[in-house]
């Protein structure tokens, strides 16, 4: 089934300079001069923070006071439109296109001083995704046919060691959970599912085509029954499919975006309990429910992206969505805007007032220093060591 549905419950529609929104809250925003990709979230069980990939390097942002975002440090890079991070323990990991390898940086240390590039394993990749259990997979890399390499994170965080190679074909992106490799062979214009139990030697189980045939990234239930999707390019759907057999897959749905145009491109979609939360290009970032997923029904959306309605099918704007920070807040990132901050009810139940108007205090909070603020919240980088 094709289509576009908007669910009107608790609707207040709202426009701040022209963007339109639905059932979203824009917080707070950070611009980039530079220009942004991806977007991934960290919190270190107190301070809550924004990392961001940007053209020419990694940004993290404390988002602890999210109406008045900081950016805490920035580890230049190659310049690049592509970089993708992901998160392990205290550490960051990012890839890029650019020959950079892997940056691998401790995120406790607040300078910005504690971090490596390695090139041991690849200089240039598109994506990264970490599982529960500590392995990496670095897809799309120049390395045989790009598909996964997998590294071991467990040791040694920042000097991991290679286990093995999924290198049947190119993978443009891919998530695991236990024992189960979801890859999108965007050019096979399938989702592979891969048995990675043996990690030296992966094997694909059965695969199946993406309504568009450019299957760009994919994000399994927490069921592991329904499969949900995105295909790079204008016009195309996010879709639903029924994996609970994989080896007797159905597709039961696709949906496309609030604007009704028919011609936008679709990005990212990730699985948050029942929704999905949908990095849209030109049309912003986007929240479906997804509990029946034989009907999907998009239920909030807000447009990153305004200065595009009349070239929509452009591959710029809304590039990345986190949607699982502690606070229940969603973070995006547009190509042209930068960082965005963004409440839905739909993802927390703590009601937007909460996040709006904090009395934040700036200040040192490092009790080591010797201009050290006992009152202050979130640190301003002013801190003074003898």
């Amino acid at each position: 089934m094709r289509k576009l549905i908007v669910l009107f419950c608790f609707v207040f529609p709202f426009y701040v300079f022209s963007q339109q929104s639905l059932n979203m809250n824009l917080i707070g925003s950070l611009p980039y001069s530079q220009g942004t990709n991806d977007i991934w979230g960290y919190s270190d069980g107190i301070y809550e923070y924004a990392l961001v990939g940007t053209q020419t390097g990694f940004s993290v942002v404390d988002i602890t006071c999210p109406d008045s975002p900081v950016e805490k440090f920035f580890i230049q890079g190659s310049n690049s439109i592509w970089r993708d991070i992901k998160t392990w323990q205290k550490y960051a990991y990012v890839t890029t296109e650019a020959e950079d390898g892997l940056l691998i940086v401790d995120l406790s240390d607040l300078s910005g001083d504690t971090y490596v590039y390695i090139q041991s394993f690849f200089t240039t990749s598109h994506n990264i995704y970490i599982d529960e259990n500590g392995f990496a997979y670095i897809f799309g890399a120049d390395t045989g046919n790009g598909g996964a390499i997998i590294l071991d994170l467990n040791n040694d965080p920042m000097n991991p060691t290679q286990v093995g190679i999924f290198d049947d074909y190119y993978l443009h992106d891919g998530m695991v959970r236990g024992d189960t490799l979801w890859g999108s062979a965007v050019y096979e214009g399938v989702f592979a599912i891969i048995n990675v139990t043996d990690k030296s030697n992966p094997a694909i189980m059965s695969s199946y085509p993406t309504s568009c045939s450019f299957t760009h990234n994919a994000w399994i239930s927490d069921d592991n029954n329904y499969l949900f999707t995105t295909d790079e390019q204008a016009g195309c759907y996010v879709g639903a499919y029924d994996v609970s057999d994989i080896y007797n897959i159905s597709e039961i749905d696709l949906i496309q975006e609030w604007t009704g145009q028919g011609n936008i491109v679709p990005h990212n979609t990730h699985v948050l309990g029942d929704y999905l939360v949908t990095s849209y290009y030109t049309s912003g970032i986007t929240i479906i429910d997804k509990s029946n997923p034989y009907q999907l029904v998009e239920v909030a959306y807000y447009d990153t992206s305004f200065q595009y309605d009349d070239d929509p099918s452009l591959m710029e704007g809304c590039w990345g969505a986190y949607p699982y920070l502690p606070s229940g807040l969603m973070l995006a990132t547009d190509r042209q805007e930068g960082l965005f901050i963004l409440h839905s009810p739909y993802v927390t139940t703590t009601p937007l007032s909460n996040f709006i108007d904090i009395d934040c205090i700036y200040g040192c909070t490092d009790s080591s220093a010797f201009n050290y603020d006992d009152i202050a919240i979130v640190d301003d980088n002013s801190c003074c060591f003898i």
